[in-house]
């Protein structure tokens, strides 16, 4: 697997690790869903999230069912960065999404949404991706690669286009 593709799987998998206990079980992927919905003051009753919720275990489940080799309900770092290895390629050989990563991208980008008008300024990009320690100089070059018409807004189609091209670590996790 490329340097590039190591360290963004590290930096998913950092992140996700949520307990900081060096392997990634499903009590981590509803935490860190948890975690989102905290940060922007909903509950994990709300609709958006129990949709966040919903979105990231069933990430979890494929996961598991792919990732897991051994099958004892935890992935580890390695079998982490072997899973990033097989995404399929966007246009510009980036890694893409799977649709479960997709839906849980698309289910966080809901709840940003903070108004429900289908819509992201570059500021609400900005924090989003900022809860997962993107800086914001790095969020802003990925509000300009979805941004392609540059009216200041993205919508879930101007993601989910940007990432066929880019790749979604280009979206999400920019070079700095």
């Amino acid at each position: 697997m490329g340097t590039e593709r190591v360290t963004v799987a590290d930096l998913i998998f950092d992140r996700l690790d949520t307990n900081g206990d060096g392997v990634l079980a499903a009590d981590d992927y509803r935490a860190s869903a948890e975690h989102v919905l905290q940060s922007y003051g909903m509950g994990p009753s709300s609709p958006k999230g129990r949709a966040l919720i919903e979105a990231n275990l069933a990430l979890w489940e494929h996961q598991a069912e792919l990732v897991d080799r051994d099958h004892d309900g935890r992935i580890t770092r390695e079998e982490y960065r072997e899973w990033m290895s097989s995404l399929p390629a966007s246009e510009s050989g980036q890694p893409s999404g799977t649709p479960e990563v997709m839906a849980v991208l698309h289910a966080q980008f809901n709840v940003a949404d903070r108004d429900g008008d289908g819509l992201m300024d570059r500021h609400e990009f900005a924090v989003w991706r900022g809860l997962k320690g993107v800086p914001v100089p790095a969020a802003e070059a990925s509000f300009e690669l979805i941004d392609s018409d540059g009216d200041g807004a993205i919508n879930w189609n101007d993601f989910t286009g940007a990432a066929h091209r880019h790749g979604l670590t280009a979206l999400l996790f920019p070079p700095s």
